[in-house]
Formats: C-alpha cells, sequence, structure tokens
C-alpha cells in the first residue's frame, strides 16, 4: 500500500503544534510540504508531457497558498499569487496578465472536462515566450510556466519572507486559516 508522503505526522501530533506554535509554525510546514513534496511531481509533468496534471497541480497550489497565507480565493487569490510570486520581467513571463483564461482552464479540466474555452488554449512546448496570443488562441508553454512557478519556492524567494510583508495580525489570521483548514478536512 502507498504511503501519502504529505503527511509523515500524525493528525493529533500536527495539530498541536499547529496550536501551540507561532504562525510560522504552521505557514512553514504548509510552504515546505508543498515545496518538498507536491511540488517534485509538479516538476515531473512537463517531461513528461503530463500537462492537464501540471495545470491542476499548480493551480490548486497556488490557490492553497493565496487563501491559507492572504484569504485570496479563486481567481483573485490565483491573480495575486502569480503577480507577487510568479511574474517574471517580460510581458510573456507575466502569467498574472493572462490569469482569468488559465483560471478558467483549470476550472474546465477539474471540473468538466469538454467546455469551448479548450479550443482557445493551445500548449507549445517549444515555443520561447512563456505565452502569446495568436489569433483569439492563448498558447502556453508549459515547461515555462512550471519554471516560473517553481522559481517562486527557491530558497532566498520573496514568498519564503512572507514574515516581512504580513504583519502580526496576519501571520495570525493565516495560523487560524491553516489549522481550520486542516481540521475540517
Amino acid at each position: 500500500m502507498a504511503e501519502n508522503r504529505a503527511h509523515g505526522e500524525c493528525f493529533e501530533k500536527r495539530l498541536k503544534r499547529f496550536r501551540n506554535g507561532t504562525p510560522t509554525e504552521s505557514i512553514g510546514t504548509l510552504l515546505n510540504s508543498i515545496s518538498n513534496f507536491f511540488n517534485n511531481e509538479i516538476k515531473e509533468a512537463p517531461r513528461n508531457k503530463q500537462t492537464s496534471l501540471l495545470f491542476l497541480g499548480i493551480h490548486a497550489s497556488i490557490l492553497t497558498i493565496s487563501e491559507a497565507l492572504f484569504g485570496k480565493s479563486g481567481l483573485d487569490g490565483y491573480k495575486y499569487f502569480l503577480e507577487n510570486f510568479v511574474d517574471g520581467n517580460s510581458k510573456d513571463l507575466q502569467f498574472s496578465l493572462v490569469s482569468s483564461r488559465i483560471h478558467d482552464w483549470r476550472n474546465i479540466l477539474a471540473h468538466q472536462w469538454l467546455g469551448s474555452t479548450g479550443h482557445n488554449i493551445a500548449y507549445d512546448y517549444n515555443m520561447k515566450e512563456g505565452w502569446k496570443e495568436i489569433d483569439g488562441i492563448l498558447f502556453i508553454n508549459p515547461q515555462i510556466y512550471c519554471d516560473q512557478y517553481i522559481k517562486a519556492f527557491s530558497g532566498d524567494s520573496f514568498l519564503w519572507k512572507y514574515d516581512s510583508y504580513l504583519g502580526q495580525g496576519e501571520l495570525e489570521d493565516a495560523k487560524d486559516r491553516i489549522i481550520t483548514k486542516f481540521i475540517d478536512r
């Protein structure tokens, strides 16, 4: 039987650690868990051309973090994360500019599978840009999208410096959201 590698600690012990610890305890656990376990699988998706899984996984991770740390959900949370942690300097690396289209596409993949949105999204692993639009079709290079997302988790990235951009009240709110989600689901 396979083991769920993201949950190596028993529920009661983790809950006690979250409740008794500082916000850093729960926030760090969330970010480390995604970075060390989930992202290892996401990194493999482009190499194996598992593009739908790549978009589902990245989106799930981004929404999880946006809801937990910033209290932002849905498209607002997705776009916020892209703007602050994923977007690069050039327009083709600013995935937040097409965030609503990617968000809609992820919703089709996750909840509907067939939808007209799929006729306006294309993948091109060979193009040099992260994304470009041609005749109303959004072309995305999944490898570049993945690389930009993974870069958000590098050791010196802004994501890990959450205590520098979240005030003490916001850190406590994030801790509470993480605990509530941990218990409820």
